[in-house]
């Protein structure tokens, strides 16, 4: 039998009474299974993480319609109407909305929701008065005009897809340049969101049993602690393109206040999920203990009066080379074996 050791579990601290040894060192013969027990201990409410201090994903810039003439460097923080690069000696604006622009647009288009979209970043940057519709008429026309005109570009009061690049968020932070001046057709850049979240990867168990909203203290790489809250959990499972994986689970942490992060920039960190004030006795079994069983999960083999008997385990969190497990044998739903308890041997890789 072949234990496997967990790698990647989130790490907690744990508060314990003095430790006799875990493994089982009575007499036995070259034949039997070297064990360990399992034993009760105090886990506190906190849980350590590590985790990235990042502005997100990256995303490409549409390719340029014309001569890219001008790019800005990396790291620039654009914000909705700015100019994110020139293309034929013309600024390319920054707009926000959830699609890009696939049509020219002027009086007598038909209506749509792009038209909405157009007046309604028009009225955020002051040169649409109206109520946003999906009609270009007049008032459209003419709030385009003095677009244009802020621009420093011809006054046509219509619109071409090619003037704007469409972002979700009302400004972006150019990431990389991936197009040189005087080329056509090519993706000037890629970009991120502006702000810097930590995302931490969790197991299916801190995933089930931490909660939005609680504290959180950040520890950043010169020693800075920032404190926030759990800003979202996502439970994973969702199928990676070309590979037989799933996404893991992870919790994001946002920082309202940007002050301390952004001196660090895109770094790893140590995560403090929770404090001390819950302590309770958990069941903790050595690390080398668990077996991975084909359905993802784990399991331990007990050992007693000659014979080893496994049963399924579900696993929490890990220190110090100690799992706790949260259900066993019976309690897990749909499987069954032996309920795992306090003082049980079981065996352990060799």
């Amino acid at each position: 039998m072949t234990a496997v050791v967990v790698v990647g579990l989130a790490v907690t601290a744990w508060w314990s009474r003095p430790w006799e040894s875990f493994q089982h060192r009575s007499e036995r013969t070259s034949d039997e299974p070297v064990t360990g027990q399992v034993e009760r201990a105090t886990l506190t409410s906190q849980v350590r993480l590590n985790g990235d201090l990042t502005y997100g994903g990256t995303v490409a810039l549409p390719a340029s319609v014309g001569t890219i003439t001008a790019l800005p460097g990396p790291g620039t923080t654009i914000k909705k109407g700015k100019e994110v690069y020139e293309a034929d000696g013309r600024p390319i604006v920054l707009f926000q909305g959830p699609r890009p622009f696939w049509r020219a647009l002027s009086v007598g288009s038909d209506p749509g929701q792009d038209i909405r979209q157009l007046e309604e970043n028009l009225a955020a940057l002051g040169f649409f008065s109206g109520k946003p519709d999906e009609i270009f008429d007049w008032r459209t026309r003419q709030a385009v005009r003095d677009w244009q005109h802020s621009l420093g570009v011809p006054e046509t009061g219509a619109f071409s897809p090619g003037d704007v690049v469409v972002a979700r968020a009302p400004g972006i932070r150019i990431a990389q340049i991936t197009a040189a001046l005087g080329q056509q057709a090519a993706s000037p850049a890629t970009y991120t969101e502006t702000t810097l979240r930590v995302v931490a990867k969790l197991t299916a168990a801190q995933a089930r049993e931490l909660r939005v909203g609680t504290p959180v203290t950040v520890i950043l790489p010169d020693g800075t602690e920032a404190k926030t809250t759990l800003s979202a959990l996502d439970p994973g499972g969702r199928p990676i393109s070309g590979s037989d994986q799933t996404t893991s689970p992870t919790a994001t942490i946002e920082f309202p206040n940007q002050s301390k992060v952004a001196k660090a920039g895109p770094t790893s960190v140590r995560v403090v999920v929770g404090d001390k004030s819950n302590e309770s006795e958990t069941l903790v079994v050595p690390v080398t203990a668990l077996v991975a069983t084909p359905d993802g999960g784990y399991a331990v083999e007990i050992s007693a009066n000659g014979r080893t008997v496994r049963t399924p385990v579900e696993v929490g969190l890990v220190a110090d080379a100690r799992a706790q497990i949260l259900n066993s044998g019976s309690n897990i739903e749909g499987k069954s074996g032996p309920v795992l308890k306090a003082g049980d041997l079981v065996v352990l890789a060799q």
